[in-house]
């Protein structure tokens, strides 16, 4: 009986399984590409920057389309008009746009294809100085934070991105080079590798609301979390956080587009929803378009945080020291074989290390010390 049932079981895991069919759903055929709009019409002093790109599909090789050569325009209520630069790569850059605070602008695009483009009508704002920026030190890492209060109540919707530097430097020190097959010193400072710095821009949607408080305070807003694994905070690190002021509308598809691209992959993420932005393709309304147009002043914090604040931070790199004798052969060896590079020369052999260990470069940095390090 027993033998029986299981040769039953084996014939129906046998029958499902050649049963099997890839399931090819029907999907409407798509434009080869969408215009994506980003940017912040800025009322202060400094420049507005407006990035045109394309999307790709995914069975297309993923390389940023950028739109160049466009026309951009902005024009306001009140009949003003101001125009953009092409800077090439998909930037287009303005002149001072002098908005006024609470008039209404809007964004007008033509293409060299011939289409037109027209974002609807948004609120020039004032957004409000940014108090500080902080961090706390815990058991994952260092979590950087903003705070921020608009006085008048009439902000409440915040957005922030941000750019990071940090110094590092190499493990060991390094005063020789193989080049041409044969070691020479190293000539400085020109070819010194031992501190380098990094940078990184945002990635991730940063957003914060205070609707559910009587007054208008964003506290320990979360910006950044460094973990213990990076080399961000072995030397010194800097971060400069912007701030906007947003519409309920455009917080509200920034906080879909975040939902989109950053909360799914788990069975009880949230379900991608239709994204649908402020800009619009008047050439052909049911051309979809992706974008959201905000016009707000820009407030920027820089601040600093070095090793010894945070100290211990664990941030490690397992750095090997190879002895290898001066002769041709063994030289050869190390850097054709192995993959080594020197370091430094203590009679009678040189001292070799991994590329990474050695120059700062090689770990993505640059030998050029940012102008306000």
């Amino acid at each position: 009986m027993k033998k029986t049932c299981y040769t039953l079981i084996v014939l129906a895991a046998f029958f499902f399984k050649s049963c099997k069919e890839p399931y090819r759903p029907l999907i409407e055929s798509l434009p080869d590409s969408f215009l994506v709009v980003e940017g912040v019409l800025n009322p202060g002093p400094k420049p507005a920057v407006i990035r045109l790109t394309r999307t790709f599909k995914l069975d297309q090789d993923a390389t940023v389309k950028t739109e160049d050569n466009a026309q951009l325009m902005v024009e306001g209520k009140d009949n003003t008009i101001s125009s953009f630069l092409s800077t090439g790569n998909g930037n287009y850059v303005s002149g001072n746009l002098n908005l006024i605070a609470n008039h209404e602008y809007r964004l007008r695009i033509k293409t060299v294809d011939g289409k037109e483009y027209l974002s609807d009508y948004v609120k020039a704002k004032i957004t409000p100085h940014i108090d500080s920026i902080g961090w706390d030190k815990n058991n994952v890492g260092v979590q950087i934070y903003i705070n921020t209060k608009d006085l008048s109540n009439v902000t409440r919707y915040y957005r922030w991105d941000y750019e990071e530097t940090w110094e590092i430097h190499s493990h060991l020190p390094t005063f020789y080079i193989y080049e041409n097959g044969v070691i020479r010193q190293r000539l400085f400072p020109q070819e010194d590798v031992s501190i380098c710095w990094k940078q990184n821009i945002s990635s991730n949607i940063l957003l914060g609301n205070s609707i559910r408080l009587l007054d208008d305070i964003i506290y320990k807003g979360p910006v950044r979390l460094i973990s213990q694994a990076e080399d961000r905070l072995s030397v010194r690190y800097s971060i400069l956080v912007r701030q906007y002021a947003l519409e309920q509308g455009a917080y509200d598809f920034f906080e879909l587009l975040k939902k989109n691209t950053e909360n799914i992959g788990s069975l009880f993420s949230p379900q991608p929803s239709e994204l649908r932005g402020n800009i619009h393709c008047i050439s052909n309304p049911a051309e979809y378009v992706i974008g959201y147009v905000t016009a707000s002043t820009i407030e920027e914090k820089r601040t600093f945080i070095s090793a010894a604040e945070v100290f211990p931070w664990w941030f490690n790199m397992i750095c090997p020291s190879v002895d290898v004798p001066g002769n041709r052969d063994s030289i050869n060896y190390a850097v054709n074989v192995l993959g080594l590079v020197p370091a430094y020369y203590i009679i009678p052999i040189y001292v070799f290390s991994t590329p990474e260990c050695v120059d700062c470069t090689k770990r993505g940095g640059s030998t050029i010390r940012p102008v306000f390090w």
